[in-house]
């Protein structure tokens, strides 16, 4: 796969988020924890010394409710998209065009949400003031990151799996595994993604409250191996996107 071309598909896509219902949705984004935050900052009784609340609604804000409403709109619908504005058969001529629409429009999704996270936590970092400071701006900006690499990953696969309804799929499975899931007290939400994500910021911010009933129960795992478990997740699902992509038949508008 030519990074070149990769680069080229990125770019183009840069170019087509340039529209105005798009740079609208990316304000949005921006502004929905900034207004919350702002609210909470104006209207709330409890003092500065509570750094720890104040953190972990930054984190629910940014990590988990932006960087999922930004994927959930940019890299669920990467190939539903193209079917139906009737591109996908040109795509689809080469095996190698197929992977490097899928792969750019991943990295774009991730950069997309990516930069719209790291505006609002900069900016909800600044309105919080003492409360916040330079630890939880980098630690929300890199559990961002990492959110935005595993989510991407995981609605790209949804998006390849299912080529009708992927945005339903993609809720539903955001809601169920991810979110539903985590509130059960057992082993198996060691599957989910935002497990990972919560055992950083509680091992990175030493916030006991942070940590998941999961991991209160079976013990608690390094830092070190979240961060590699959600990089292996994020490459495992785009591998098995691009294989899935690779060896099925795409169904076009017409034959839908």
């Amino acid at each position: 796969m030519n990074p070149l071309l990769v680069l080229d598909v990125i770019r183009f896509e840069l170019r087509r988020s340039m529209s105005p219902g798009r740079a609208a949705i990316w304000v949005i984004l921006v502004l929905f924890p900034i207004a919350l935050i702002s609210a909470i900052r104006l209207l709330s009784n409890q003092g500065e010394g509570n750094s720890q609340a104040w953190g972990l609604a930054l984190y629910f804000l940014v990590p988990e409710v932006v960087c999922l409403l930004g994927l959930l709109l940019w890299a669920t619908p990467a190939v539903s998209t193209e079917i139906e504005g009737q591109t996908w058969v040109y795509l689809a001529m080469r095996r190698p065009g197929r992977n490097l629409v899928l792969v750019g429009k991943y990295l774009t999704a991730v950069l997309w949400s990516f930069s719209a996270a790291c505006v609002a936590a900069t900016a909800c970092t600044i309105i919080m003031g003492s409360v916040g400071g330079f630890q939880l701006w980098l630690v929300v900006c890199v559990l961002s990151l990492l959110s935005c690499l595993a989510h991407a990953a995981l609605y790209i696969l949804i998006g390849t799996l299912f080529f009708r309804r992927t945005m339903v799929t993609a809720v539903f499975y955001t809601l169920v595994i991810e979110y539903g899931l985590s509130l059960v007290p057992a082993m198996a939400n060691r599957l989910t993604i935002n497990y990972r994500l919560r055992g950083l910021l509680a091992e990175w911010m030493d916030w006991d409250e942070a940590r998941t009933v999961a991991e209160s129960i079976g013990g608690q795992e390094p830092a070190w191996f979240h961060v590699l478990t959600l990089l292996a997740i994020s490459i495992t699902l785009v591998c098995v996107a691009i294989v899935r992509l690779t060896y099925s038949e795409i169904p076009t508008q017409q034959e839908g």
